[in-house]
């Protein structure tokens, strides 16, 4: 059962999520989570389906490269803190909730990773990129 402090918490990191940049997050002395190694066999078969969307095309194109590179999604660790606030374990779990829809840190974070993805990088390559740019 939750306390009223947990309810709490995890709103105001919700809140923050919504509201602050995942680049910020630096600067607010966050440190971000360990990149999680993603789980053999890991297809994109429960992110969320188009018609669950939204019409705005960046939440579309976040939740199509979740759908496309689910194993690269797997082992990336989300920017927007949802690991401590939600459970998410890693950047695809947030794209099999509505997480997304609302939260422009987890469609950055993917814009970026559906980019280089799409240019071939490798997982580790992907992983420094985003440590860069959002650690």
């Amino acid at each position: 059962m939750l306390t009223r402090r947990d309810v709490l918490t995890r709103m105001a990191t919700l809140l923050a999520g919504a509201v602050i940049r995942p680049r910020n997050l630096g600067a607010l002395g966050l440190k971000p989570f360990e990149h999680p190694d993603p789980r053999p066999g890991i297809t994109g078969e429960h992110v969320l389906p188009v018609e669950k969307l939204g019409r705005q095309n960046s939440v579309r194109e976040s939740f199509d490269a979740a759908r496309t590179y689910p194993e690269i999604f797997d082992g990336l660790f989300c920017a927007c803190d949802c690991k401590g606030s939600m459970g998410h374990r890693s950047l695809l779990a947030c794209y099999e909730s509505e997480q997304p829809i609302g939260c422009m840190g987890c469609r950055e974070e993917a814009e970026l990773v559906g980019k280089l993805a799409k240019e071939g990088k490798s997982l580790a390559e992907i992983r420094a990129a985003v440590d860069k740019e959002y650690g």
